[in-house]
Order: structure tokens, then sequence, then C-alpha cells
């Protein structure tokens, strides 16, 4: 009897299995959100202590910081005319693609999602070689870089300062951001029950396209299209690599912190920088905070399912594609593709000057200067390595990290803490707000003050690289998460299987895939980030290859082997990102409802 009660008191003592899940995934997201939020917190007290200036100074000050508003103004204004371009371009693209039976459909996809995973620097080159002076725009008469011709005649008639810059940062960013469009819309279009538009057409408020419009498909993939919209903004807004390449004489409020990060900080040097980077990153922040905040509320309404069938008999029921239908899908490929193919041509062409013209010749010269890096601080081939190592050191922290995070966000929402859950997914996504430059300038004067010796450290790009991925991956997972069965657990559990033969067989297997399609997309954004790096590994040694490619587009641009240089360096990075999106291709489930 004794021992039967000792036995029961030991019992209640040790804690349950549940709580030591409960007690580990609580120390999970306070390490994320330390991590997330030590940086941005002691960058804004180092910057309110050299400047002096309190959180609403700081606010209320930001018309006397030299080009805040004049950047401000024209981040709204290319962040609003990006994303609309987006839905002007994809729309279409995702509407035709979703509403026919098409042959080889999953390759149709990836060629209109790889722009999404595409390094931005890649991006960047793309288009300086289509607008370059001897590119394909300009032969056709639209010269956007020197603005010329049909573009110069509408500058002087508007008095509009470089419009071609303009046209040419919202067109890369509708091209980069066009695979959300893709991903939100097209699963809801390809999947919805076609008897709902044919009993629509035969009621009163269906007899016209336009009812249709307001009585159906507004109602249906509306919050889908403003989600992806929000997000195309929220990115475009961040974007650093396209606006210093391609609209080199207007700032961006990350672009103007970018040139004052390097001298902020720091006591009674150059306070005026502190001042600006401390105005301009606290606006932004809040910006960015309400675009997340908005997007998490359209997301929610995206989620609801409405009455969806097999994919395969909606696309039989529609059957194949008219021309219209192909035309469109063609005109999508083409936009996707003419970046890359330019990237690559490029880098076998170099500019040849004979009798006062200029020509280019095809040459093996730029592949060659960019493996031996007589033209940068290293050759392809080591930078190549140091992008490699970052990443897998990214994916061994992020991957579980950003699983946990959804895993604990999703046991919240079936535990009845709505609130919480909504408050946890919205701060995974707050290194989105903080933006890539915040994360690394964070680092960057953290390192300074506590432990300068840590800047010996070769791994210190893990650190932001992490931040700026856990998102991402909780953007994939969670999905997967909402779409698990849970008769497949209890069944487990009537078995008397064990708790991690349980977890194995009714979780783990359905979330293989997932897994793989965020572990792959962790590579390729960590291979391909470009904010933070730049702050924190220019110094030759530890470059990546984005790096490398934006130090050779920088050098003078008198030896004609520096274009196809840098484009020989941007192609390895765009092949290397090719191959990770199409191993994440190749285990994505087309019924996962996220953006990614």
């Amino acid at each position: 009897m004794i021992l039967v009660a000792d036995a029961t008191v030991k019992q209640r003592l040790k804690p349950s299995q549940s709580q030591v899940q409960n007690s580990f995934r609580t120390l999970v997201v306070a390490v994320f959100l330390i991590g997330t939020m030590l940086p941005f917190v002691y960058a804004f007290i180092r910057l309110k202590m050299v400047t002096g200036w309190t959180f609403w100074q700081a606010l209320s000050g930001f018309d006397t910081v030299y080009g805040g508003s004049e950047a401000l103004r024209f981040t709204l204004l290319e962040a609003f005319a990006s994303s609309m371009l987006t839905v002007i371009i994809g729309l279409p693209i995702a509407w035709f693609l979703s509403r026919h039976q098409w042959k080889r459909i999953r390759l149709l996809r990836a060629f209109l999602a790889v722009p999404f995973v595409t390094p931005a620097i890649v991006a960047a080159m793309g288009f300086l070689s289509l607008i370059r002076q001897d590119g394909i725009l300009t032969k056709i008469g639209i010269d956007l870089r020197l603005e010329e011709g049909v573009i110069g005649w509408f500058a002087e008639v508007s008095g509009w300062q470089h419009p071609g810059h303009f046209i040419a940062l919202i067109t890369a960013h509708a091209w980069f951001n066009l695979s959300l469009m893709i991903r939100f819309v097209e699963p809801t279009l390809s999947s919805l029950d076609p008897a709902w538009e044919e009993q629509l057409s035969m009621l009163p408020g269906g007899k016209t396209r336009i009812s249709r419009l307001k009585n159906l498909w507004i109602p249906v993939i509306g919050p889908a299209v403003l989600c992806a919209a929000s997000l195309s903004f929220l990115f475009s807004f961040t974007s650093f690599a396209l606006v210093k390449w391609l609209a080199p004489t207007s700032h961006t409020l990350e672009s103007l912190m970018a040139e004052a990060g390097s001298s902020a900080g720091i006591a009674g040097y150059r306070i005026e920088s502190s001042e600006l980077i401390y105005s301009v990153a606290l606006l932004q922040f809040l910006i960015l905070l309400l675009t997340l905040w908005i997007t998490a509320l359209l997301q929610k309404r995206y989620s609801e399912r409405l009455s969806l069938l097999s994919e395969q008999g909606v696309r039989k029921h529609h059957g194949p594609p008219s021309r219209l239908a192909k035309l469109v899908i063609l005109l999508g490929i083409l936009f996707t593709l003419l970046p890359f193919v330019s990237v690559l041509i490029s880098s076998f062409q170099a500019r040849k000057i004979t009798n006062g013209s200029v020509k280019y010749e095809w040459t093996l010269e730029g592949w060659s200067n960019a493996w031996s890096g007589d033209l940068s601080t290293m050759g392809v081939g080591e930078a190549m390595s140091n992008s490699i190592i970052y990443a897998l050191c990214t994916l061994i922290v992020a991957l579980p990290l950003g699983w946990i995070l959804a895993s604990t966000i999703f046991k919240l929402e079936q535990s009845g803490w709505s609130k919480s859950s909504k408050l946890l997914d919205l701060a995974c996504m707050l290194p989105l707000a903080i933006s890539a430059l915040m994360v690394g300038l964070g680092v960057l004067l953290g390192g300074l003050r506590w432990y300068p010796e840590m800047f010996n450290w070769f791994l210190l790009p893990v650190y932001p690289h992490v931040l700026l991925t856990v998102p991402f991956v909780v953007r994939v997972m969670l999905p997967a998460y909402h779409s698990l069965d849970p008769g497949y657990t209890e069944q487990c559990k009537m078995l008397n299987l064990s708790p991690l033969r349980t977890w194995h067989h009714g979780t783990f297997m359905f979330l293989r895939g997932p897994a793989v399609v965020a572990g792959s997309l962790t590579l390729a954004f960590s291979l391909g980030e470009f904010g933070a790096s730049w702050l924190l590994v220019r110094s030759g040694t530890w470059d990546t290859l984005s790096i490398v490619v934006d130090q050779l587009m920088s050098r003078p641009n008198f030896d004609p082997l520096i274009h196809p240089t840098a484009m020989a360096a941007a192609t390895m990075l765009m092949l290397l990102t090719f191959a990770l999106f199409l191993l994440a291709e190749r285990f994505r489930a087309h019924d996962q409802r996220s953006g990614f």
C-alpha cells in the first residue's frame, strides 16, 4: 500500500510529456523573439544615446533629416505602383493558368514562380542587361537607362525626372513578385466548383460579366489578390538591390539607410547619419508593421476553405486552353525568362569599340575572370563556398526553429488561444518589418559595443540570415499543419504507439514534403540575401557570391570585361538557386495554401 502511494506521488511530481513540450515550445518562442528584437532594440538604444532624441522626437524630426521626405514619397509611390503592376500582370496569368487543362502544369508553375526565389542582385543584373545601351529594349526604341527617344520625350513633356528608371524598377518588382499572385490566386480558382458559376449565370445577379464579377469572383479571389498585393507592397517597400542598380538617382527609405549605415551609431561622429537612421528606421518599421497586420487579416480570410473539388476534375471540366489563354501564358513565360536569358547571354559578350562604334563580341574571358577573381576580392568559386556554408548553417538553425514556431501557432489555435496564435504569427513576420538592413545594422552596432572581436568570426552573417528566413519557413509549414488529418494521430494512440512513433506516423510523414520545400527556400533565400550581408561582410575575406556581383558592377566600366565578369558571377548564383528551387517544386503539393 505504501509502495503504491509512493509511486502515485512520484507520478504526480513527474512532469507530463505535454508539460515538457509546452515548456520547450515556450523556450523556443522566447529565444526567437529575443533574437529577433535584440538587434533592432539595441540599434535604437544606441542611436538614441548618440542623437539624444526620444522616440517621439525621432518621429517628429523625420522632416528635418536630409532626404527623408523625398525618400518616403518615392518609396510609397514605387511600392504602390509595383503592387498594382503585379496585380495587372499576374492576375490574368493566374486566371488562365487555373481555368484550363494544361499539359505539364507543374513545369508551367515552376517557370512562373522562379522569380520570387531569384536573388535580388541577379534580378537587378538581368534587368540591367535588358535596358543596357545595346539591350533588347533599347533596340526597339525603349531606352529606360539613358532615357533617350520616346522616354526622353515623355520626360520632357511631363516634367518627370527619370521616368525610365521608375518604369524599370516597378517592372522588376512586378517580375520579382509575380509568384505571389500565382501562389495565392491559382490554387483557389483551379479547384473551385464550376457549378457555382453555372448556377449564378442562371440567376438575376449573374446575367452579366460585371454582376458575376461583383457577386462571385471578387468575394472568392478578392482576399487572395489583396493578400498578394499587400505582400508585393511589403517586398517592394524594403527593396534595396533593385533600387540601387535600376534607380540610382532616387532613394527609398531602405537605400537611404544603407547609404548612411556605415557611419551611424558612432558617438561624436556624423551625428546627422545617426539621426537619419533613427527617424527613417522608426517610420519604416511602423509602416511595415501595419502592412504585416493587414496581410495577416487578409491571409485569414484567404485561408478559409471554400467548396473546393479535385483540381484534375475542375480542369477537365473547363477543357483545353483557348488561343487567348495560350498567348497570355506564353507572354508570362517570356516575361519571366527574359532577364535570366539576358544575364546568361551578357556573360559571354564583351564590349569592343571599332572605328568609334560600339560592338559586342563573343568571349569566355568574363567567365575566366570571374573564376580567377582578377577583378574582385575573390573568385566566384571561393565566394560560392562562403555562400553555401552560410546557407547550410542557416538551414540547420532556421528550419527546426520555424517548424517549432509553426507547430506552436497551430497548437495555440487548436487549444482555443486564437489571439495568442495571431500575435505569435505576426511576431514571426517581424524580421520582414524590421528589414534586412536594420537587422544587419543592429548586429553591427551591437557587436561593436559588446564584443568587437565577433567581427573576426566567419559565421557572423548566419545570425541575420536565420532571422530573415524563419518567416518563410513558418509560412510554408503552418498551412501544412492546417492540412493534417487528426484521425491518423488518434489511430496511432489507439494502437498504443510511443509518443515518438505517434508523431512520426501521424505528423512527420505528412510534413516531409513541406519541410523539404521550406528547407530549399531557406537555402535559396540565404544564398541570395543581400541587405544584411552588404553591411556585414564587405571585408573582402568572407564575401558571398551576391556581394562579389555587386563589387564587380561597382567598378568603373572602362574595362570592357567588367560587365561580362559580373554577369558570369550572377549566372553562377542564378544556376545554384535554380537547382534548389527545382528541388522545392519537386516536393511541393499544389494544395498548400501559402504564398511561397
